[in-house]
């Protein structure tokens, strides 16, 4: 006998809603500068924000059968959330409040990474799947995925960033050393004034501006089927060398040189008096070099 499907929505709306109760976090440890705080979770969301206090504080909440191990130090406080095994109860959703001039380690699996309104000594961001935006201040910063995306806002003198498959975007204020890594994603990078920047995709295009070029700079792009952009001011100085094998070569200075027999292009040029390096190589890729004001 076939039971109508009339019969059958309204049996299920007699049915008990079972509903999970999730555990409130509410957590506060003393920490002053130069401390340590760390997060580990697997899944939902981390959220940081910087405070002006001698503490940090963690609150949100945890899926039914999560617990919080903590440990706690006086210069070091970490927290990471345990899943029971063989069962997804859902994740946690967290909040991080963290003082200024202290160290902060955020560590994630699917879940995403939301960092802004900070100053601290250093930061650093890894996650799996999980996206990671950051903004604020940080001396130094590392932000790692595998296939989520970054984008940074962050003034930094000091940063290192790399994905797989996602999109990496950095701007608002990266100066000093920038290192900046994907092999399928986007990358555009548009940093202050620079002292080493190296940037390198495999079928990614990369894209890169700067504001100036430290005395003795040196600037690094590379990618194989991606293509290139940068762009410079007008008055840098630097020996400017690009490569390519099958890809075209545009610039604002120097004069492309084609090899007779065979494939391939270069260009060579002093840009003012020739103080740093940029070194440009594309295997397919074209390349765009502009010198603005």
């Amino acid at each position: 006998m076939r039971i109508p499907l009339s019969l059958i929505a309204a049996l299920a709306l007699c049915l008990p809603v079972v509903a999970h109760a999730a555990t409130n976090v509410n957590e506060r440890h003393p920490l002053g500068a130069g401390g340590r705080v760390e997060i580990s979770n697997i899944a939902g969301k981390v959220t940081v924000r910087g405070w002006d206090r001698n503490d940090v504080a963690l609150t949100g909440s945890m899926a039914d059968g999560l617990t919080l191990k903590q440990d706690k130090s006086s210069n070091r406080v970490r927290w990471e959330v345990e899943y029971p095994r063989g069962r997804s109860n859902g994740g946690a959703t967290l909040e991080l409040r963290v003082p200024r001039s202290v160290e902060v380690q955020l560590g994630t699996v699917s879940a995403d990474i939301d960092v802004a309104d900070i100053d601290v000594r250093r930061l650093q961001a890894n996650s799996v799947s999980g996206s990671i935006t950051a903004a604020g201040r940080s001396g130094e910063t590392t932000l790692n995925t595998v296939s989520g995306g970054i984008r940074s806002q962050l003034q930094t003198a000091r940063l290192d960033a790399r994905t797989v498959s996602g999109q990496l975007l950095a701007g608002g204020g990266a100066s000093g050393e920038v290192a900046a890594e994907s092999v399928s994603g986007r990358v555009n990078v548009n940093a202050g004034r620079i002292q080493r920047l190296a940037v390198e995709t495999v079928s990614g295009s990369l894209d890169v501006s700067a504001t100036g070029m430290a005395p003795g700079g040196k600037v690094t792009m590379q990618t194989v089927s991606g293509s290139v952009a940068l762009k410079l001011p007008a008055n840098v100085s630097a020996q400017l060398n690009v490569k390519t094998f099958s890809g075209g070569i545009q610039s604002d200075a120097g004069q492309v040189e084609k090899p007779r027999y065979g494939p391939g292009r270069s260009l060579d040029a002093r840009l003012g008096s020739g103080d740093g390096d940029i070194s440009i190589n594309a295997h397919s890729g074209s390349v765009r070099v502009s010198l603005g004001r």
